[in-house]
């Protein structure tokens, strides 16, 4: 059997608050294989989103490891996790956070000018990238001039286009109208399936749930996995 891509080992995480140790997560164990898409279940605040933060480094945990093909992440620097991020993690969230100030174009070259990865041929597959979201009409468009559904697949491309061996996706279709929410999530998996990424997304949504390969659930600061039914 092939190794997991991704291992929790004792993966705790505790926050200080008005002097009291918060805890978020407790010792939690789990592998996650090349490929797989995982959905992340949870009530809100159960540490669903400091997971995600955990798997790309921009959180460090208490105690415990993370380790993403045999690497431990707590072994990095900070500048070395920034790396790490910036090559081998996608992201997607709620909120898009594409950048006002750049085009439609510019903000999926940033992820490209990052990892140093702008050329001719990563030009192209911009092109091509936008020609099969059926938006290669609003390259030269900022994003307040698109709708919140061609934001989110404009998001969805800019977590791609870097060729990212992981993809996060926190709540992605949550400020999306239920129809649109539907398109942004098979288009979702679709491309993250046809690249043959590996996948975990935080939702509330139903829907997705017979998408995904397996469902995890945080409950009481654990790490558990569950099924469908």
């Amino acid at each position: 059997m092939a190794a997991p891509l991704l291992e929790f080992r004792h993966l705790s995480k505790s926050y200080r608050q008005a002097d009291q140790n918060h805890v978020v997560l407790n010792d939690a164990n789990g592998e996650i294989y090349e490929g797989e898409f995982i959905v992340l279940l949870g009530k809100s605040g159960s540490g669903k989103s400091t997971l995600l933060n955990l798997i790309s480094g921009i959180d460090a945990p208490s105690r415990g490891d993370i380790l993403v093909n045999g690497q431990s992440l707590t072994e990095m620097s900070e500048d070395e996790r920034t790396l790490f991020r910036r090559r081998y993690i996608g992201f997607v969230f709620q909120s898009f956070n594409l950048i006002p100030t750049l085009t439609v174009k510019d903000n999926l070259l940033l992820p490209l000018e990052l990892t140093g990865q702008l050329d001719s041929g990563s030009r192209a597959k911009l092109a091509d990238m936008l020609e099969e979201l059926g938006l290669a009409h609003r390259a030269d468009y900022y994003p307040d001039r698109l709708s919140t559904g061609e934001q989110q697949r404009i998001a969805i491309a800019r977590a791609l286009i870097h060729n990212p061996s992981i993809i996060l996706a926190d709540e992605p279709t949550g400020n999306l109208d239920h129809d649109t929410g539907q398109d942004v999530l098979n288009l979702l998996d679709q491309l993250v399936r046809q690249a043959g990424k590996t996948m975990i997304m935080v939702t509330h949504s139903r829907e997705v749930i017979g998408l995904a390969d397996r469902l995890m659930t945080i409950r009481d600061c654990r790490l558990e996995e569950c099924n469908a039914g």
